[in-house]
Parts: C-alpha cells; sequence; structure tokens
C-alpha cells in the first residue's frame, strides 16, 4: 500500500505541472487536478434569498462548540503529546525498552495499514461530507452564496469542499462568520457523539468486546519436546486462547503468569474458540522454554493481542457485528479528531476563521491573532506529534 500511495503521489505531484489549471468539463461537472489529487465540481452556485434569523440559543451552542474543540485539543492533546515526547527520549536513550504510544499520526501513513483503509475512507467520507454541508447551509442562512461545491481525494484522503463568495464572506458580521466557521467542526462533534450513543446500546444488544490473545503461529522449536502442547491439542492459527484451568485470558500478560504458577507435568484445560465455537481441551505440559529455563512450561505458540465480540459473556463470532463496531469505532475516532483539529487556529483552518472573527480589533488578544502566533505554536505541537509517531509505527 505504501508504493501505491507513493506512485499516487508522484503522478498527482506531475499531471498539475503537465495541465497546468486546465480544467477537464463533462457538461456542468468539471475535474481540476491539484497537488496530491484532484478535485470534482458537482454543483452550481446557490444563491442565497435571504438571510435568516437564528436562535440566539442556537448561536451560542454554536460557538461555544468551538470553545470546548480549542480546550480538548490543549487539557487533552497536549498532555499526551508531552507523555509521548517523554517516551522517546526515554526510549532513545535505553531508559525504557518500549517505545511511545503514537498520538497523531499523518493520515496517509494510516493508509499503509490495509486492514483499516475502508473504515478509514468511510469514517473521512462521512466527516468531511457533513462537515462541508454544515458550512453551505449556515453560510446561505447568513446570506453568503456558495459557489461551488464538490468532492475531491488529495493523497489518497477522500474530501469534500464548498466555495463561499469571498467578497460576500469578508462583508459579512463577524458574528456571521464566526458561526459559518464554527458549523462545520460542530458537525463532526455531532457525529462523534451519535457515534458514542449508538455504541452505548450495543451492550443493551448483550454485546460487548474484549482483549483476547489470538494464535498467530504454532511454533515447538521454542519447547524443549518436539510434540509441544499447541501441536497436541491442534491448536491453529486464528484460534482464541479464550481460558486456562478457567481463568479468562485477557493478555499476553495473564498467560504468563498462569504458566509461572504450573509444574512440568501439569494438567491443563485450554478453552478454545474457533469460528464462533469454543470447547475445553486438557492436555499436561511436559515441555519447558528453551529460552526461559526448563522452569517454565512451554506452550509452544506466538501470540498477538485482539479483540472479540462478546455475546452475554460468550466469544461470539459474527463479522456483521464487528464490522458494525469497528465502523461506530472509527467513525467516532476521525469525528473527533476532524472537530479538535479543525476548532484550533492552524492558518487555513475554521479555528483560524472563528478566533479572528469574534476577537475585538481593540482588545489585546488581536495582536496574538493578527500575528498567527498561536497558529505557529499548535503547528509545531502538530508536526512534533505527527514527526514523532511516524517515526514510531515505521520503524516498529
Amino acid at each position: 500500500m505504501l508504493y501505491v500511495m507513493l506512485m499516487w503521489i508522484a503522478v498527482f505531484a506531475a499531471l498539475p505541472l503537465i495541465f497546468g489549471d486546465r480544467e477537464i468539463r463533462f457538461g456542468t461537472i468539471k475535474i481540476k487536478l491539484v497537488i496530491g489529487g484532484f478535485l470534482l465540481y458537482l454543483g452550481k452556485e446557490i444563491k442565497t434569498r435571504k438571510a435568516v434569523t437564528t436562535k440566539k440559543s442556537v448561536k451560542l451552542v454554536v460557538l461555544f462548540s468551538m470553545f470546548i474543540g480549542i480546550v480538548l485539543f490543549y487539557i487533552f492533546f497536549v498532555p499526551l503529546l508531552i507523555n509521548m515526547v517523554k517516551g522517546f527520549f526515554m526510549f532513545l536513550t535505553g531508559v525504557s525498552h518500549a517505545p511511545p504510544q503514537p498520538v497523531a499520526v499523518p493520515v496517509p501513513i494510516l493508509f499503509t495499514f490495509t486492514s483499516i483503509i475502508k473504515y478509514l475512507i468511510v469514517s473521512i467520507a462521512i466527516g468531511a461530507t457533513l462537515h462541508e454541508l454544515a458550512h453551505a447551509v449556515t453560510a446561505l442562512r447568513e446570506g453568503v452564496n456558495v459557489r461551488n461545491w464538490g468532492i475531491g481525494v488529495a493523497f489518497l484522503i477522500p474530501l469534500a469542499f464548498v466555495e463561499l463568495d469571498d467578497d460576500l464572506f469578508k462583508n459579512a458580521k463577524p458574528l456571521s462568520r464566526a458561526l459559518i466557521a464554527s458549523s462545520g467542526p460542530l458537525a463532526n462533534a455531532l457525529i462523534a457523539l451519535a457515534a458514542i450513543a449508538i455504541a452505548t446500546l450495543i451492550p443493551y444488544m448483550g454485546f460487548s468486546l474484549s482483549q483476547a490473545i489470538v494464535v498467530a503461529n504454532v511454533d515447538c522449536s521454542i519447547c524443549s519436546n518436539v510434540e509441544c502442547p499447541a501441536a497436541r491439542i491442534g491448536l491453529r492459527e486464528g484460534d482464541i486462547i479464550y481460558a486456562i484451568n478457567g481463568v479468562v485470558i485477557r493478555s499476553g500478560n495473564d498467560i504468563a503468569n498462569i504458566l509461572k504458577n504450573l509444574s512440568i507435568g501439569s494438567n491443563v484445560t485450554f478453552t478454545i474458540c474457533r469460528n464462533g465455537l469454543c470447547k475445553n481441551i486438557t492436555t499436561i505440559i511436559d515441555s519447558y522454554n528453551k529460552k526461559l529455563g526448563n522452569n517454565i512450561p512451554c506452550i509452544g505458540v506466538s501470540m498477538e493481542n485482539t479483540v472479540i465480540v462478546l455475546r452475554n459473556g460468550i466469544p461470539y463470532n459474527n463479522p456483521m457485528i464487528i464490522e458494525v463496531i469497528n465502523y461506530i469505532n472509527f467513525i467516532f475516532a476521525v469525528n473527533l479528531s476532524l472537530y479538535i483539529f479543525n476548532a484550533i487556529p492552524l492558518f487555513v483552518t475554521d479555528g483560524t476563521v472563528f478566533l479572528s472573527s469574534i476577537i475585538p480589533s481593540s482588545a489585546k488578544l488581536r495582536f496574538i491573532i493578527d500575528k498567527k502566533l498561536l497558529d505557529i505554536v499548535n503547528v509545531v505541537l502538530i508536526a512534533v506529534a505527527a514527526g514523532i509517531s511516524t517515526y514510531v509505527l515505521l520503524s516498529g
């Protein structure tokens, strides 16, 4: 997938240079090439008939949502960034053997993980479309025409766009400009809240998610005996080790702790789940781990962490339920990110327009807004977070 992404970027970096600003037209539809992708203009200009009066309470909610997004960035993201930077330097200096958890991964890097591409595309498409639709609807209500609208792709990322009448927007009241800027991030916040609301209903249907351990590979070479316990009981790649001696397994540490308390020659009952069916298999642990010494029993598997669906506490294999839960999780995460990162000032984000519209020209804060000092600080913070996150992911 990384090669596909690089090829895409190379092609759509060259095409705009070759064709320039030339547009390809198909009736009322036109295509414009841009660096990293293309824009597909779908609609004609939409003119507002007259401005619509919005209730004061609604205006307050819309504007307040932007302040919440800004606050969330500084009280949640920034502390996470600080901890990640600390963890990164501890990892580089050898103080810690575990790399830090990435907190801001650039979307193109995420597209290298093929298993999540479909969730990302759907989540971004929903978020971007409703974000821009909210801008358009609010602009028309505030007396600002929509000149163009459409969809596109940039660096393999799906997007939607709305072009407003610049003159009408610049001459609109500061409050109107702030409302138009705030409506897009608010749409993403509402989508994230809707995802949470749907997720809270899942337990009432008897479903829940749980951490579990899945067999990645059966490898008897790490054990002292040629036929290790895993091979003897017929473990396969993809099997879930749900419990050992009745103790539910949530992580590799759980298995390690159980094995430490067993002696060679002990009878052990494994609860193994495959294709939604679970069964208990009892075998004797007659091998020890070659690397860890003859006191540590050996099963003969390599394992990975996974997430499983439980129905009334029992592992449940239903691909549709798992897909729905995955989509809900991604829609929440993507739209929460779009909400927060659009709410803060970053030169081209809604947060920049919002703050420049609501801060009076006489205020002392105006200097910070006009000189884009807050934008610069935020860009540096995100660049550091994205750089370290990318390094950790690609080097791991």
